[in-house]
């Protein structure tokens, strides 16, 4: 036991478990790191904080994987072809199945897989745990005459407290904002936590217990560029990124100023899911989605990029 009484070897334990079960990336938070935090005092909304599935909730362990390099980049690049053996009519979505599939869809089953197994090691040890999808989540609505949009996205991008101020079905806790708890990480300009081993490129799931576990430093130096880059809000190509201390766009997460000086525990920026998952109605060639992800140069700068992020690549390598 450490002075405070939170279990090293416990902790130890369940660090080892994850990763030889599959995670890239292991950390704690403590139940602490969930009050209103400066500048933004963001708190999690009623029924999605720890303590709500948990009562008694001491530590959450957030577990990560990376969504692979050319997983990430090809489907994009992709786009910008003549795929021999798939019709053109039918290539975008081919390519962004591809792409859920082995970016997405693939890391969410094994992170919750990886969740069970940490929950058992818990639950044998006496200690209760929470585990949940890593992802949003879909109900069937009771009343079929609804348009399930409508419920979730409101009549317009402003939104109304008829609806869900999301904008889209959410999941019932919070990874991203557990990641930065635990310090696997820092949000971006791209409302994406990022992580100094893969960037934005991750996928994140949570468990919550009453063990008392020993807790991560929260990172300390920046991970995002911030104002040096912005090449994720260029890359966006609906414009649906936008600072949260836009004059332009103000909803429940309007801050009068966003502190760039500060490590971004909680995030500096705000989406429009809408905008973003709407983006090939609107426009019959758009991206596949994920540029804001893509174009990130942390860890590194890409180079397997379609045509228009090479663009914005290289005007940005060559600015002043």
């Amino acid at each position: 036991m450490t002075a405070k009484g939170a279990s090293q070897d416990l902790t130890q334990a369940i660090k080892e478990i994850a990763l030889r079960s599959g995670a890239a990336l292991v950390g704690v938070a403590s139940i602490d790191r969930w009050d209103p935090q400066p500048p933004y005092g963001d708190r999690a909304p009623r029924g999605h904080h720890p303590r709500d599935f948990v009562p008694e909730a001491k530590s959450v362990i957030v577990i990560a994987q990376p969504i692979l390099n050319a997983v990430m980049d090809a489907p994009a690049v992709l786009a910008d072809m003549d795929i021999e053996l798939i019709p053109p009519d039918i290539k975008y979505p081919y390519l962004e199945v591809l792409y859920n599939t082995t970016g997405h869809h693939l890391q969410d089953e094994m992170l919750q897989f990886i969740g069970q197994i940490l929950g058992q090691h818990l639950m044998s040890s006496g200690f209760d745990a929470m585990v949940f999808p890593t992802t949003g989540i879909h109900p069937r609505l009771p009343d079929a005459s609804i348009p399930e949009k409508q419920i979730w996205q409101g009549p317009s991008r402003q939104w109304s407290d008829q609806f869900s101020p999301f904008r889209y079905s959410p999941g019932p806790f919070s990874h991203r904002h557990a990641a930065t708890r635990a310090g696997l990480g820092e949000f971006g300009y791209n409302n994406i936590v990022l992580t100094p081993q893969f960037g934005p490129r991750n996928r994140f799931n949570s468990i919550i217990t009453d063990a008392e576990l020993v807790a991560d430093p929260l990172i300390s130096q920046p991970i995002c560029l911030r104002d040096d880059c912005l090449l994720c809000q260029k890359a966006c190509y609906m414009g649906a990124i936008t600072m949260r201390d836009d004059p332009q766009v103000k909803d429940y997460r309007s801050v009068p100023k966003v502190d760039k000086a500060r490590i971004f525990i909680d995030t500096p920026a705000k989406t429009d899911p809408v905008l973003c998952n709407s983006r090939r109605d609107r426009i019959a060639e758009a991206p596949i989605r994920g540029d804001c992800a893509r174009v990130c140069p942390v860890p590194k700068e890409r180079t397997h990029l379609p045509k228009r992020l090479q663009a914005l690549m290289e005007e940005w390598k060559s600015r002043p």
